[in-house]
């Protein structure tokens, strides 16, 4: 996680984030933001997840510096990925003295920067992008102008994964912007707005969900309360633990709330600052770090 010095409602990523909107006086959504994440953090800790909370660079200002999983990646064989951001403004968030700094401690293998495989106008923005289920080795990546399908086929290649690729609009028509605030998977289920998909390529995904266990079909009013926007991770003691926003938590319906409760834990977060600004929730500020310690 990151703790942003200058967080804020970005007019440049606006454009394709139809979750943003202007909110409050910049300082107060700043310190605001500041103490969200860090609110965040400790019940993160004291659940029993270990959290790495990285500081944010005054300048140049970065207003959605804390969505670091948008330009960095880990994974379990040593690899760390650097993506390509779809605006100016969010390309300074990519940070190597992180990137090393996260390599003294754990074993890094190879560093894998896709910004130099970007045409200008070509974009992957990292688990914002695709959504990844490693364990049957596949990834899923919804089309918008953050997600590039060509680069989305190169990654998933050299991943060694197969690729779910698929158009989702929201109500008024536009691309939903980033993959992970239509869907979540979870050890055994999944969450997604479904209806959202196009119709001649719903079912194939659908099939592909249907295959990993039960799906908790998300309403468009569900996904605009950030519900497919979650991340279950483990803690310390190897339980698992779904971390999703009280604004999504709010909007599950009680069989979908005991569905998942069969699953796994619940640990809802207060991000409401963050969510109205920067347009993005819980799962949107974790990056998970899957490389071993030294």
């Amino acid at each position: 996680m990151l703790r942003p010095a200058a967080f804020g409602f970005n007019p440049e990523t606006a454009e394709t984030n139809a979750f943003q909107r202007p909110f409050g006086a910049p300082a107060e959504v700043a310190r605001r933001a500041r103490a969200e994440v860090e609110a965040m953090a400790d019940a993160l800790h004291h659940a029993g997840v270990a959290v790495e909370l990285w500081e944010d660079t005054p300048s140049p200002i970065k207003p959605d510096a804390p969505f670091v999983n948008n330009w960095l990646s880990t994974h379990a064989d040593g690899q760390v990925h650097l993506y390509p951001m779809a605006t100016p403004s969010r390309r300074a968030e990519v940070r190597d003295d992180l990137v090393t700094a996260l390599g003294e401690r754990f074993a890094i293998a190879e560093v894998i920067d896709w910004r130099a495989r970007a045409r200008a106008d070509q974009a992957l923005e990292g688990t914002g992008s695709l959504v990844i289920d490693a364990d049957r080795d596949e990834v899923y990546a919804c089309r918008s102008a953050r997600t590039d399908p060509e680069l989305a086929r190169a990654w998933a290649d050299a991943r060694g994964l197969r690729l779910h690729l698929f158009t989702a609009e929201d109500r008024e028509g536009a691309a939903i912007y980033h993959t992970n605030v239509l869907l979540s998977l979870g050890a055994g289920f999944s969450l997604c707005g479904l209806d959202r998909i196009a119709a001649a390529e719903r079912p194939t995904i659908a099939a592909a969900l249907e295959a990993r266990g039960p799906i908790v079909r998300l309403s468009a009013a569900q996904l605009d309360a950030f519900a497919g926007n979650m991340l279950q991770l483990i803690d310390r003691r190897g339980a698992a633990l779904l971390v999703l926003s009280t604004t999504a938590l709010r909007s599950l319906t009680p069989d979908q709330r005991q569905l998942l409760e069969r699953y796994t834990a619940l640990l809802p977060v207060d991000i409401p600052t963050i969510e109205a600004a920067g347009g993005g929730s819980a799962r949107c500020l974790l990056a998970e770090n899957f490389l071993a310690r030294r």
